[in-house]
């Protein structure tokens, strides 16, 4: 059963608004606690990259060490009107709302155990906590988080996995853009005259498979924009989607087959497409044998679970440390449908996610 604090912390914690560039409220929180616990708690002023209304908070204890312990602070939707329900197993919403479990649980298990470790004057070894902006949507915060220079290893606290299973890989994903041109006229007086941007996106989307290409890599086309009325032919069309894959080689291939269909159909119909794409976040894989995974094992065994390294299929913070040259992977702490309305979190899953970080940072 989870202990009665740690509990009535994730609560107020998930209460806090805090959407993606909106973390004030709850970096406020989070440093403040961390202050009274006598702990260094700083900003990092990742903000006046990430485009947040705060930056992240990071926390060197001891000097930092070589590990960092991190959450992001962020929710896809708002919490705070959000109707908390604690059951004999589990806290979830009243149905109507999202609980905030990712990833407020996160960052309960993190802090719970330093303060119980204040509370019991626990020997600490040296080690660094940060609680991130934006996960849920660019990633900035992870990816301008400011650490302190001997972090080597990272542990991420907000996988859906059950605890005791780690993520030891993790997709990257390219996001895309196809911004097709036509030739405007009007659709009723003279079509002939005009170049549908939307008909050449359609032909090129029509000779292109989205979805599943092989166990390791998807495709997926998320917005189509583009027409300005309903008597114009469209001379304009915008196209965004996204291939993702645990192996990052097989990312190129996909993009160049979804660019090639554009131009051809582009140049079908005499109009013109331009094709773009950059790296949301890069994939990582780390050996079975690594330290990193070694450590996590460790930490895992302590807390009386039975280790489980598998692939995971979305991206987390650890991509962007790991981009950074911070081998880190994501632990499962058991965050279940995470930003649905029905959004639950078991008891015992947030006692063993905080147990992870008290076996991280003992001595």
């Amino acid at each position: 059963m989870a202990h009665t604090r740690l509990v009535e912390l994730f609560l107020e914690l998930a209460r806090l608004d805090g959407l993606s560039g909106k973390e004030a409220p709850v970096a406020n929180f989070a440093g403040n606690f961390l202050k009274k616990l006598g702990f260094p708690a700083q900003f990092d002023g990742a903000a006046e990259v990430s485009g947040s209304n705060t930056s992240n908070v990071v926390c060197p204890v001891g000097g930092g060490g070589a590990i960092v312990l991190l959450a992001h602070m962020d929710t896809a939707r708002p919490t705070a009107q959000t109707k908390q329900v604690v059951t004999a197993d589990r806290v979830t919403s009243d149905g109507k709302w999202q609980l905030g479990a990712d990833n407020r649980a996160g960052m309960a298990a993190i802090l719970y155990a330093l303060e119980r470790a204040v509370d019991t004057g626990l020997p600490l070894k040296p080690f660094t906590v940060a609680f991130t902006t934006q996960e849920e949507t660019t990633m900035a915060g992870g990816r301008n988080l400011g650490l302190p220079p001997g972090i080597r290893h990272g542990f991420v606290f907000d996988s859906s996995l059950d605890p005791g299973c780690y993520a030891i890989a993790s997709p990257g994903a390219a996001v895309f853009s196809a911004h097709v041109t036509g030739r405007p006229s009007h659709a009723g007086i003279a079509p002939e005259k005009g170049i549908s941007a939307i008909h050449i996106a359609a032909k090129a989307l029509a000779g292109l498979e989205f979805g599943r290409h092989d166990e390791e890599t998807t495709s997926n086309i998320g917005t189509i924009a583009g027409g300005e009325a309903t008597n114009v032919v469209a001379a304009y069309a915008l196209v965004r989607g996204e291939v993702r894959s645990l192996d990052k080689a097989k990312v190129p291939p996909v993009l160049d087959r979804i660019k090639a269909e554009f131009e051809k159909a582009a140049a079908a119909a005499g109009g013109n497409a331009k094709f773009d794409w950059a790296w949301d976040f890069q994939p990582y894989r780390h050996d079975k044998e690594s330290e990193v995974c070694r450590l996590a094992e460790t930490a895992l065994r302590a807390a009386g679970l039975e280790p489980s390294a598998v692939p995971s299929h979305g991206g987390s913070d650890a991509n962007s440390l790991n981009a950074k040259g911070v081998a880190t992977v994501n632990f499962g702490i058991g965050a279940r449908n995470p930003h649905a309305d029905d959004e639950y979190i078991l008891l015992e899953h947030l006692t063993k996610a905080s147990e992870i970080v008290w076996q991280l940072i003992k001595k």
